[in-house]
């Protein structure tokens, strides 16, 4: 996204990780609304390197209101003149379900530039849904399939009132740089982090990652959404072989619930 090369898959992640399908059933309860926004800062110590912004707007498709989500995350200072990365995913989702009806990646990195829309059905197949890419064509993947960007507010919503065990494994499939993308995410438990803005109470998530040339171990990234009805990202962590690199929350409005603070 907007990381060094080597960190851009698993950057992604951080937005990705999401229960298993469950059901295609109208949430009663929601966990964000239409003019919501979320700015995070990437730094390395005391350097910062990149940027990014989630936005929620209102959109119609085929005629339907629906919720249009945004993310942007590009490279700032030097980190910019080394890779000069501005991607921007886009997500227009059924603002009941949280399914995704068509997702876009505009993706600029140096010289590599690469730009793909997908569309989704989750009604044809009773077993099944159907993702039609530029790229790839028709696919057949897992029922409720979502974008790597909606599964974020899909989570968020299917995580309100839900009390995990420590440990407790989820799974999401997704359709992720054209290919079926399933991702596990592991429940670490309750710990506060410190913001600009106070103590949030959070709940721990650790993501499955690839070992290799970034990680060294499968569990080398880690990230706390705030344990409240508005369950955002507060703060993410990628330990990798030149030391930790973090994303935090530096600015938020149109919260559905006020953020809570420890007194």
């Amino acid at each position: 996204m907007f990381l060094p090369i080597p960190f851009k898959r698993p950057f992604l992640i951080l937005f990705v990780l999401t229960l298993h399908f469950t059901n295609l059933t109208a949430q009663q309860k929601k966990a964000f609304t239409v003019g919501e926004k979320l700015r995070y800062q990437v730094h390395y110590g005391f350097i910062r390197g990149g940027e990014a912004v989630l936005e929620v707007h209102e959109a119609e498709y085929n005629g339907k209101s629906i919720n249009y989500l945004y993310l942007n995350g590009k490279t700032v200072g030097i980190a910019n003149s080394l890779y000069n990365v501005d991607d921007t995913y886009k997500s227009f989702t059924d603002k009941e379900t949280n399914l995704p009806y068509k997702s876009i990646r505009d993706i600029h990195e140096n010289r590599y530039k690469h730009y793909s829309e997908q569309e989704f059905d989750h009604w044809l197949r009773k077993d099944s849904s159907i993702c039609t890419s530029t790229i790839t064509g028709k696919v057949v993947v897992a029922k409720g399939c979502q974008d790597i960007l909606s599964s974020v507010y899909y989570l968020r919503t299917l995580m309100l009132d839900r009390k995990p065990k420590l440990d407790e494994l989820f799974i999401v499939n997704t359709y992720f740089t054209d290919e079926k993308y399933p991702l596990v995410i592991r429940f670490k438990g309750y710990e506060s982090i410190s913001t600009k803005f106070g103590e949030v109470d959070c709940m721990k998530f650790m993501p499955e990652v690839l070992t290799g040339r970034v990680f060294k171990s499968k569990d080398d990234m880690s990230i706390w959404f705030s344990n409240d009805n508005n369950f955002i990202p507060i703060r993410i962590r990628f330990d990798i072989f030149i030391g930790s690199v973090y994303c935090d929350l530096i600015d938020y409005s149109g919260l559905l619930y006020p953020l809570t603070f420890k007194n």
